[in-house]
């Protein structure tokens, strides 16, 4: 996490917080809303990191946008702030720290599953199961597949990779064969 990022994001998770959970999920669909606003309409962004535009016409911009994506106002706020300190550029990091921090408070952690084939449904519950398990947390995975991969899984949590991959193993076999 970016450390400027990571202190909007919490300021941000904190305020909504006090509502409770629900507010906090609620605060994380509105900022990927405005992320998805633009990148569906770059000028819109555009507009906002503009010096040449006044300031009162980039604010009163920028309620057309809250307004039109339902925002709650301390995000509205935090996205103007983001515009007058010119910080905008930082805005993807900020959900992704925020999503991060939301994680942390609900108990969750994600997981990235890669296979060499795809998975059915009761294949990917057992998965989630064991990894529940193992890290006493709810477990939200992604699945993947990769035909690179012999067999096997690969799991990313986090910076964490546990590579089960048969790849892997005859890569470690291959590696005591040649040092006895």
């Amino acid at each position: 996490m970016a450390i400027v990022s990571s202190r909007y994001a919490r300021a941000l998770i904190d305020a909504l917080w006090a509502d409770g959970p629900d507010a906090a999920q609620a605060g994380l669909a509105q900022l990927e809303a405005v992320a998805e606003a633009f990148r569906s309409e770059p000028a819109a962004r555009q507009i906002l990191v503009n010096p040449a535009i006044p300031h009162d016409r980039r604010d009163a911009f920028l309620d057309t946008i809250a307004k039109a994506v339902g925002l709650d106002r301390r995000i509205r706020k935090l996205l103007g702030l983001l515009v007058d300190r010119r910080r905008l550029a930082i805005f993807a990091d900020l959900i992704q720290d925020y999503r991060h921090i939301l994680d942390e408070r609900q108990g969750i952690v994600r997981a990235e599953v890669t296979s060499s084939v795809g998975l059915d449904e009761t294949e990917k519950q057992a998965i989630t199961f064991r990894l529940e398990k193992s890290f006493g947390k709810r477990v939200i995975a992604e699945f993947r597949e990769d035909a690179q991969l012999l067999g096997g899984l690969v799991v990313r949590v986090g910076g964490t990779v546990y590579d089960g991959s048969i790849r892997q193993h005859l890569a470690g076999f291959r590696g005591r064969l040649l040092a006895s």
